[in-house]
């Protein structure tokens, strides 16, 4: 179990190995908590595998609402602090192997086909090489220590970044060899703008959380020990909503970073149409009226 505030984490033992756990609460929240701190939580293949099984099942459940990702407890890392993937398995990958395995492409489609609203929560070092891409549900990130990497790529696949303020995010994969591969040059530049982001990543150095709250790329930043709590909260904030309408808000969102304003005020439209068939626009509008809390059903 993980101490949390509010409801008490349950281990989903089906889901979780060795190095990933996968915990779940009343509020209808999920936890995907990398779990191999001897290494810095640095990723293999099979953390990988684990991961996309993880979403794919967490996905498929009514229960769960929102999503969060995090290291391992006590202060953990998130990703290695030598490495985002464990770069003793890295290194083995020819650009043919690359290909013929599509590397990475089963966690970044995982995440992209994650449908529900999440909360990403990332704690701990994350230096080197890349990690994850995007993901479709609301997203927090909780930062402690350097996201740098791997660990930084899973920040910005996330819809709500946190972190502690001493926090610190960077793509140094060109000081060993390689580039960002898991989304990490595409959003830095859309986050950024292009002058930053080509200086960050041709350098490979490192910004503070607090610079990167004043760019606009960190939600909020807090004291040591505080952001996975933090994340937590607006976790089941988000879970407490109505998860179509939610759901609908993010993908508004999204659209609005992948076409031009006509085309997404469009799709906006749609959406907010579509909305006034649900029962929890009923419900949240009758509330309001009746100056009582909604009830939602998520439908």
């Amino acid at each position: 179990m993980m101490n949390m505030p509010g409801s008490v984490m349950q281990d989903i033992v089906h889901l979780s190995t060795e190095h990933l756990k996968v915990l779940v609460d009343d509020d209808g929240v999920a936890v995907v908590q990398l779990n191999r701190p001897q290494k810095r939580n640095a990723f293999t293949q099979a953390m990988i595998d684990s991961m996309v099984a993880a979403l794919a099942d967490l996905d498929a459940r009514k229960d769960i609402r929102a999503l969060v990702v995090t290291g391992s407890p006590g202060g953990g890392p998130f990703c290695g602090k030598a490495a985002g993937m464990d770069l003793k398995e890295l290194i083995q990958i020819s650009t043919a192997d690359a290909h013929r395995r599509a590397f990475l492409k089963d966690l970044t489609d995982a995440f992209a086909r994650f449908s529900k609203p999440s909360v990403a929560a990332v704690t701990g070092f994350a230096v080197s090489t890349t990690c994850m891409k995007s993901a479709l549900p609301t997203k927090l990130d909780n930062l402690t220590g350097e996201q740098l990497g791997g660990g930084c790529e899973l920040a910005l696949a996330c819809d709500i970044i946190y972190a502690e303020e001493d926090a610190k995010f960077g793509l140094p994969e060109i000081t060993i060899g390689t580039i960002p591969g898991a989304g990490g040059t595409q959003r830095f530049a859309r986050a950024l703008g292009k002058y930053r982001a080509m200086e960050l990543i041709l350098t490979g150095d490192s910004v503070p959380a607090t610079e990167l709250q004043r760019l606009g790329l960190v939600n909020k930043v807090f004291p040591k020990d505080h952001v996975q709590e933090e994340a937590i909260k607006v976790a089941r904030r988000i879970a407490a909503l109505s998860a179509a309408v939610v759901a609908s808000a993010k993908q508004a969102v999204l659209t609005a970073e992948n076409s031009h304003l006509e085309a997404g005020m469009a799709h906006e439209k749609a959406l907010y149409y579509a909305t006034f068939s649900t029962h929890d626009c009923k419900e949240g509008l009758s509330a309001f009226l009746e100056k009582r809390a909604p009830r939602f059903e998520h439908r």
